[in-house]
């Protein structure tokens, strides 16, 4: 049996959060998708797009370590504009799975992509679910490859 999965957007644009939402829904009908303009973190969802920017202060770090805190199991997404140095290292500590460019369409392709494979895994687990050391250390790396490319990019613009 399909387990059935919940989704929170935190965006302080409202009308990206609702574009977001209306494709997240029609890529994903399985999806419940709820979405918020606030930056205060709803519980009770398995996957969460945060925004890193509410109004110039950046919070993107601290409500994916509020996620972390209350759904070690989450999968926690954030979408950022910029790329700063301590803002990746907060969330490689607290296992976010990705760092997308809002702006960017192939990158909210990859963060589709990321969001099918973790609906397809979280399918596939038995009720027990335990993430391995080899499978962490995996998506960090991945991560920080990630990055760097990014911080590259951004240092030769």
């Amino acid at each position: 049996m399909k387990k059935s999965h919940k989704l929170l957007i935190l965006d302080d644009d409202l009308h990206y959060t609702g574009m977001l939402a209306l494709k997240l829904k029609a890529r994903f009908p399985e999806l419940k998708v709820s979405s918020s303009t606030q930056k205060t973190l709803i519980h009770g969802y398995d996957i969460y797009i945060l925004d890193n920017d509410f109004n110039g202060q950046k919070c993107g770090a601290r409500l994916a370590e509020q996620v972390r805190e209350q759904a070690p199991d989450s999968l926690v997404i954030i979408l950022s504009g910029t790329l700063e140095l301590e803002l990746l290292k907060r969330l490689v500590n607290c296992h976010t799975a990705g760092v997308f460019d809002k702006g960017n369409i192939d990158e909210l392709q990859a963060m589709n992509e990321l969001i099918e494979a973790y609906i397809q895994s979280e399918n596939l687990k038995p009720t027990e679910n335990k993430i391995s050391f080899a499978e962490t250390f995996s998506g960090i790396s991945d991560m920080i490859s990630e990055w760097n490319k990014k911080l590259t990019y951004e240092e030769k613009r």
